[in-house]
Parts: C-alpha cells; sequence; structure tokens
C-alpha cells in the first residue's frame, strides 16, 4: 500500500504541517511544509508542497495513493473538509482516515525506535482534547493505557512560562532551556506545576482564560502568575538575572514533572525501555535527567517529537493498522534531494564562481581547521527541527570565540544559546557521558572532566551538549568530513548548527543555501562537490 501522512491546520493556532509517503512499509519520503513555504512554523498552513514533494521522491501520482491517514480524530467533519482539500488542490481524494493526535505521536516513538517492547509516552501542550497518552509498545503495536487530560499540561505549563519571558510560545521553548543555567537561585514555581503520585499536577489558574489565546501572538499567563512572580518580559527588553532565574526555575520543574511521571508509569507498566513523542520530549537538558533513572535500560525520543512529527506518526499508525510490515527508519534523510545539474544551475543563476573539489571531506576539514565557518549542503535533507550534516553550519570547536562569532555574524541570534556537537560516533564515549549512540541530537550528555575546557565553542555553561553521534554505516560523507579534521586537530566532532538564520526555516534548495550564504558572515559553502568561497577565505 501507498500510505500518506499528513498534519496541516485550519486554524492559525495549528502549525508544523508536514507530510510523510510510506510504501509497502517503507518510510519513503518525509518532509515539513516550513522547508517549501519558507515561513517557520507555517501555522495555520495545509502542507500542499510537502504532498508534491514527497509524491515526487516515490515518482508517484495522487491517484496512486491508497490511503490519507491526518490527526484531528476529533473533529466531526475532518474527513469531509480533508477530502474536499484534495479534490480542490489535487483533483483527487484518496480515502482519509483520522487518527489520534496522541496516538500519532506514540506511534511516530515506537515503530523507529527497533525496540521489541517499550514504554511509549507523548506530552505536548494538547491536541485532540488531550495533553498525552501512554502506552506499551510491542510486536502488537502500541497498546493505550491512558491519557493525561487537556487541563493538566506539561506543555502548556511551559508555553505559558515561555510566553511569559517574552518569547514565542510553541516555538521559543527551546530558548528558555538554552537560557535556564545561566539561572543562580531558581524562581520556585511548584505553586504552577509539581510532581504528584501519579505524575504531576498543573494549576492551570495560572493560564489565561478569559479569554483565552486563540493565538500564540497573544499572552498565555494571566494576572494570579504576575502577583505571583512580578512583571512580565515584554518583548526585546533586557534579559535580567531575575529573568534568567525564572527560566532555572522552569526548567526544573518541568523536570522534577517530568522524571516523577516516568518513574510512575514505568512501575505501572513494568518495562524498561522509554519511547517519547510530543513537543515536551524536544527538551533535551530534561531528557539528559530522565535518561539517567535507574530503571531505564533504553531511551528513544523521536527525532521530530513535536508536531512536525505528527504526519509521520499518522503513517506509521496507519500503515500497522492495514497489516504492513513495517521497515526500519534508522535516519532522517528523507527529505528533498538536489542533484549536481540542480547545483551548478544555481551557480549560474547567482553568478558564484565555484571550483569542483576532489573529496568534499577533505576540504571541509581543511577550511574548518583554518578557523572557517562553512555551510555544508550535502544529500537529501532532514526531517525535524535538527540539522544532522546534510544542511548544516559547521565549525571547529575548540575555538573560545568561535559560539559568539557564529551567534553574532552568522546565525543573528542571543547570545546564551548553545550551540551541538557532531561527533564519531565511536568516539563519542571519550568525550561524553554516554555508552549509546545518540544519532538525533534528542539527548543533552555531560561533557567528561577536561573536555569542557578543549571545547569551549559546544560545551553550555552547565557541562553539558546536546550530542549527534554520526555513523560510518549511516552517513559515511559526514563521518568522512569529522575524520579528516579528527586528522588535522586531534578532535573527533565539529560543531554543527542549522543551516539557516534566526527566524527561518533550514534551507532546503541550492538557492537557499546561497541565498544565506551571502546575507550572513559564512566564509565558505560546500555544496555537492562545489566549493564556493568568499574573498580571503583560505584555500582549501
Amino acid at each position: 500500500m501507498n500510505i500518506l501522512g499528513i498534519h496541516g491546520g485550519f486554524t492559525i493556532n495549528q502549525h508544523d504541517p508536514a507530510a510523510a509517503l510510506i510504501c509497502d512499509g517503507k518510510l519513503v519520503a518525509c518532509v515539513e511544509e516550513e522547508r517549501l513555504f519558507r515561513i517557520k512554523t507555517a501555522r495555520g498552513i495545509l502542507p500542499i508542497e510537502s504532498i508534491r514533494a514527497v509524491l515526487k521522491e516515490a515518482g508517484l501520482r495522487i491517484q496512486d495513493i491508497d490511503l490519507v491517514a491526518t490527526p484531528g480524530e476529533t473533529y466531526g467533519d475532518i474527513v469531509e473538509r480533508i477530502s474536499a482539500y484534495f479534490l480542490h488542490h489535487f483533483g483527487y481524494a484518496p480515502p482519509v482516515r483520522p487518527v489520534n493526535h496522541q496516538s500519532a505521536h506514540l506511534a511516530s516513538a515506537f515503530f523507529p525506535s527497533g525496540f521489541n517492547r517499550a514504554l511509549c509516552l507523548s506530552y505536548d501542550a494538547h491536541g485532540d482534547g488531550l495533553s498525552g497518552a501512554y502506552g506499551t509498545g510491542n510486536d502488537q503495536g502500541v497498546d493505550l493505557k491512558g491519557v493525561l487530560p487537556r487541563d493538566n499540561s506539561l506543555g502548556l505549563f511551559y508555553a505559558t512560562m515561555t510566553s511569559f519571558l517574552g518569547f514565542m510560545p510553541g516555538e521559543d521553548e527551546y530558548k528558555i532551556m538554552g537560557l535556564a543555567p545561566y539561572g543562580d537561585d531558581p524562581v520556585d514555581l511548584s505553586f504552577f506545576a509539581r510532581p504528584a503520585d501519579d505524575g504531576y499536577f498543573v494549576d492551570h489558574s495560572y493560564v489565561r482564560q478569559n479569554p483565552p489565546p486563540s493565538s500564540v501572538f497573544e499572552q498565555f499567563y494571566n494576572e494570579a502568575l504576575t502577583n505571583k512572580i512580578g512583571a512580565a518580559r515584554h518583548k526585546g527588553e533586557e534579559i535580567t538575572q531575575h529573568h534568567r532565574n525564572i527560566a532555572a526555575g522552569i526548567q526544573k520543574a518541568l523536570e522534577t514533572c517530568a522524571t516523577s511521571l516516568v518513574t510512575h508509569l514505568l512501575k505501572v507498566t513494568g518495562e524498561e525501555n522509554l519511547c517519547l513523542a510530543g513537543g515536551v520530549a524536544l527538551n533535551c537538558s530534561a531528557n539528559n535527567v530522565i535518561n539517567k533513572l535507574p530503571d531505564i535500560k533504553n531511551l528513544y525520543v523521536q527525532p521530530a517529537a513535536s508536531d512536525r512529527g505528527l504526519a509521520l506518526g499518522c503513517a506509521l499508525h496507519a500503515a500497522h493498522q492495514e497489516g504492513e510490515n513495517i521497515q526500519p527508519i534508522e535516519h532522517v534523510f528523507y527529505g528533498p534531494s538536489f542533484d549536481e545539474s540542480a547545483i551548478t544551475r544555481a551557480l549560474e543563476l547567482t553568478g558564484f564562481s565555484a571550483e569542483k573539489v576532489a573529496d568534499p571531506a577533505v576540504a571541509g576539514a581543511e577550511l574548518l581547521s583554518e578557523g572557517c565557518i562553512i555551510g555544508w549542503y550535502q544529500g537529501r535533507s532532514e526531517f525535524g527541527p535538527r540539522a544532522l550534516g546534510h544542511r548544516s553550519i559547521l565549525a571547529d570547536p575548540s575555538r573560545d570565540n568561535m559560539k559568539d562569532e557564529i551567534n553574532s555574524r552568522v546565525k543573528f541570534r542571543e547570545e546564551f544559546r548553545p550551540f551541538a556537537p557532531s561527533v564519531l560516533e565511536e568516539r563519542a564515549s571519550e568525550i561524553f557521558v554516554m555508552d549509546k549512540p545518540s544519532p538525533f541530537m534528542t539527548i543533552a550528555f555531560d561533557v567528561r572532566d577536561g573536555w569542557g575546557e578543549k571545547l569551549p565553542a559546544i560545551t553550555h555553561v552547565n557541562n553539558t551538549a546536546r550530542v549527534q553521534t554520526v555513523s560510518r554505516d549511516i552517513d559515511p560523507l559526514y563521518h568522512s568530513l569529522i575524520s579528516e579534521f579528527d586528522k588535522r586537530t586531534g578532535i573527533p566532532l565539529v560543531l554543527n548548527t542549522s543551516f539557516n538564520i534566526k527566524g527561518q526555516p533550514i534551507v532546503e534548495t541550492p538557492l537557499e543555501a546561497l541565498s544565506t550564504f551571502a546575507g550572513t558572515g559564512l566564509d565558505a559553502l560546500i555544496m555537492g562537490s562545489y566549493l564556493v568561497r568568499k574573498s580571503g577565505t583560505p584555500r582549501a
């Protein structure tokens, strides 16, 4: 069967639309609409371009699709509306099957995990009237065991506090996570979110109710919260130590609630493997704490854990229902691809001169070892919020000023935000406190003694790093680049951040890569086997 999973929005609050295509149990293509529509989170947008992109990758027509799976089980008119949408945009409507939002998250976490058995947990702000769900995964699929009600939402707690600190809820929560370690006296937020015998309790009386926010551009907090901890920060205002301490309190509250919930569910189910999805699961600092729980043997976090992964989850859920033999999903490189001819056309159109290099990995390693910041554009794009070596900006992690250089002249973003390392899988345990691969940058790990000083550009102020392990078998070119850099510097990892600037989606096409290269302080760009350098950049 050809099963198309989609997620999109008919209202402004629905975000992160995407499409995923599974053919005979194998994931063929998966891409987010924001990469193609070029508006971050693409709120209220249906995945029109994503659907076209995955069909193109598979060489299929819409008439070849046997089933469309979409979230929205609790919406009575969802089948009618999705069918009309397909007829309007594509001239044909395949059969449509609604999937519960939280069930889609659970499927997206369990089926790619590779575990035979696991506790599966989804937690987010809300979806289909719930803030989460949990069950046990086995060879029969995911057996739903319980749900988390909408009025007890960890995701909404974190979003409300994100709004309170002047950031965009539903989008900027990772900024709170990055700011939190700078707090030296965490503000006690247990009045808002605290552990409980059955997991946790969130007091929604601190969330604005009258009227409730109809979009993320309105405040989520209310007067009761400001009466407790003082005035909210407005966007653009200076970040004070008080704000840092609030961020620390937010993160502490989340971690204590999440670990309480996971500990409770592990006891209830008797499982020792854990699969996570939902927006809260993207909090890699909380995942670091969860990963250290003594009752957990293995942890898998869906790389596109937030609503970005719902299209994939819907497709996997439907494929399992149809009895398809779901094939392993070992990486996230399922986006569109652009061959050498597309790259040369983009170079000709923009007037950039480029040289063809015999080995992009060697050329990249040479530039990095000289202190250059480079764009790295290779193969099919990554699905999910993290750049994992196909649409990345790379740099030397050992240079003291590199973090500030990239934040100020390349990414144009807040100075407190950390960068992540991509490390050779076989060398990761030498540098980080970890004993298993972590290929998706979803878990923070402690940096081993002595290495933090050597790697200041990727070691956060709390001595952790959001690690991506790179496998020679899965991504040989990226592995080769890091290996070549290691030969020159004795450092088996590179600084890796997404190929975009603040507020923009990750680049998708060669033209977008060249545009970002031209408009930032990047020193060089390697696309396929083509190297583009700016004046004064050392020769590779």
